[in-house]
């Protein structure tokens, strides 16, 4: 399978899913875990209608006084990572994506204690491979962030094995989150 198939079948797979009630799923396993129980920082995304929905983790993350980045697209290759102090600021941006207004500086992960990331996939294999939608915002990220990551992958986008290139991002499966949990 080719990275343009394997795309277009998860996107496909995906009209089949009940994003929020993955998005509540992988929420409540999140909230569990040490991982959430340590960060100081949690990088997000706000979902788009096809991912799981994360607002339930963007509100808690505030809630339980974490600090809050959300990425905001600056060019065709490159995104920052904003400090989001209130949901109610998020307007949309580069491709329709919910992100923090322009007015809002751009922050260093590096600089924040205790960071977790949360990253999003279209489809992962059960041994780390991401697939992205191809623009490279994440591999570019995750090859020099050094902070916890956990990729968000509902259940039914894993596959025993997918394309992989030398700058795609990979994730040690204890770092792979469904609604069902991390896999093990």
């Amino acid at each position: 399978m080719t990275k343009r198939e394997a795309r277009a079948w998860a996107k496909a797979r995906r009209t089949e899913l009940d994003m929020a009630a993955v998005g509540r799923g992988m929420a409540q396993a999140l909230f569990s875990l040490p991982q959430w129980q340590r960060a100081g920082a949690v990088l997000a995304f706000a979902a788009m209608p096809d991912e799981p929905d994360t607002a339930e983790i963007l509100r808690r993350a505030l809630a339980d006084g974490k600090r809050l980045l959300l990425p905001r697209v600056r060019s065709k290759t490159e995104m920052d990572w904003v400090e989001i102090p209130a949901l109610r600021l998020l307007r949309p941006g580069a491709f329709g994506i919910q992100e923090p207004p322009a007015d809002l500086p751009a922050a260093d992960p590096a600089g924040y204690a205790a960071a977790l990331a949360l990253v999003p996939c279209l489809a992962a294999s059960r041994d780390g491979v991401r697939l992205g939608r191809g623009g490279g915002y994440y591999d570019r990220f995750l090859a020099y962030y050094k902070g916890m990551g956990l990729l968000l992958c509902p259940e039914a986008l894993l596959l025993d094995e997918l394309p992989c290139d030398d700058w795609d991002a990979r994730f040690a499966p204890e770092n792979i989150m469904t609604e069902k949990g991390i896999l093990r």
